[in-house]
């Protein structure tokens, strides 16, 4: 079976529908690929939902600019999905709250982590321990100290892709879901992708949004890119149907040898996400009773309270990053019509809103200096590096 369009998407995560909600808001028909039987079942689906300025590590730095453009963009974003799907997705905007549990931390986080927060284009408030257990009083008496983020945000990221697949219905966007992408090929006329099924789609582009899967279908990303899995759960605070904390909490713990990353994510209906295993380069998603445990000791440790919450689920997923954890977002075919936008790593939720316009800048091939910049940035033909190591603040 034969099928055109303008653009077709491999990919239909948190980046893939953004990208699509974009394009066809510009008049261009749209196809999503997705091989899961529904949208947003991979790495969107295991995220933990921060909207991160500072805490990743790789918010700092070169991709910073990216990640400011995006933060800004993110309220108007989500009110423009609000008003095209009829579905409100739930923010906290109460920032994140990274603290220190011994002094050593403490002092690595005045000396090295933040230099790097004064440079950053955000705001961040020192705080005594006796401030920050009083942002948030379950915090463990252990806390000598911490760091308000106050522009960071929280949401679902369920309820973002529930938003994003309404948007995608209403907008007129085909979505092909249970259909898996086998190869995808360009021409000076315009590229295809072919499905497992038999079936080919043409399009005059090609985007490429398949997370750590990317470098199957794009060979000349296949050495750049890799699977970094994550493991979190669901608690529920008893007696809570509102937000179980006022800010998301996160804190580098180092004990016996080994350092945990303990993440704290609340939902708006009591819940609160528990996270986060880091395991570079394992390409298996099955959540297993040691990430849980692992999980559980960290937050435990952080905010003693969250042991005695009832799991009421335990997931794992799977980062999509490059090498050096920025995205690769651009063309990576010589006849520009095959279009990279993956390797986010933990940041796809951050980004989403962000990808979307610098896809479409490529697209329509008309940037400003400051697009051009990102751009660069994210270029696919860029040197990787080795990333600096990260926060892993989501599956």
């Amino acid at each position: 079976m034969r099928e055109t369009c303008d653009v077709a998407i491999v990919g239909g995560g948190v980046i893939g529908c953004a990208i699509a909600h974009r394009i066809r808001s510009e008049g261009r028909s749209v196809v999503i690929v997705e091989a899961a039987p529904k949208l947003g079942l991979g790495a969107s689906d295991a995220a933990m939902g921060g909207i991160l300025t500072q805490t990743e590590g790789s918010c700092l730095g070169r991709l910073s600019p990216v990640i400011k453009y995006s933060r800004d963009l993110y309220p108007g974003w989500l009110d423009e999905l609000a008003e095209v799907s009829g579905f409100e997705v739930a923010v906290l905007d109460g920032g994140d709250i990274q603290v220190a549990l011994d002094d050593d931390e403490m002092t690595r986080l005045e000396t090295v982590v933040l230099p790097k927060w004064v440079a950053s284009p955000f705001a961040v408030e020192q705080l005594t321990a006796a401030e920050a257990r009083s942002l948030e009083p379950l915090l463990s008496e252990a806390v000598v100290g911490g760091f308000l983020l106050p522009e960071e945000l929280a949401l679902d990221p369920r309820e973002l892709m529930e938003a994003l697949r309404r948007t995608m219905e209403r907008a007129g966007v085909g979505v092909r879901v249970g259909d898996r992408a086998l190869r995808v090929a360009s021409s000076p006329e315009g590229a295809l992708v072919e499905l497992h099924d038999g079936g080919v789609i043409h399009a005059d582009t090609v985007v490429v949004a398949a997370g750590h899967l990317s470098g199957l279908l794009l060979p000349s990303l296949a050495d750049v890119m890799l699977p970094i899995k994550g493991e979190a759960f669901n608690v529920r605070r008893p007696g809570f149907t509102t937000y179980p904390l006022r800010h998301h909490v996160f804190a580098e713990i180092t004990a016996d040898g080994h350092t945990g990353y303990p993440y704290l994510v609340p939902r708006h209906d009591g819940r609160l996400a528990v996270g986060v295993t880091y395991e570079e380069g394992v390409g298996d998603p099955t959540p297993t009773a040691a990430g849980r445990d692992e999980v559980s000791r960290w937050a435990a440790t952080l905010m003693p309270a969250v042991a005695e919450w009832p799991i009421e689920h335990h997931w794992a997923g799977l980062r999509p990053a490059s090498a050096d954890h920025i995205p690769i977002i651009g063309y990576v075919d010589d006849h520009r019509r095959l279009l990279a936008a993956t390797g986010h790593a933990g940041l796809g939720v951050t980004l989403a809103p962000a990808t979307a316009e610098l896809v479409s800048a490529v697209l329509n091939g008309r940037a400003d200096e400051e697009t051009r910049d990102r751009l660069d940035i994210c270029r696919p033909d860029r040197s990787f590096t080795t990333a600096p190591t990260p926060a892993p603040t989501a599956p």
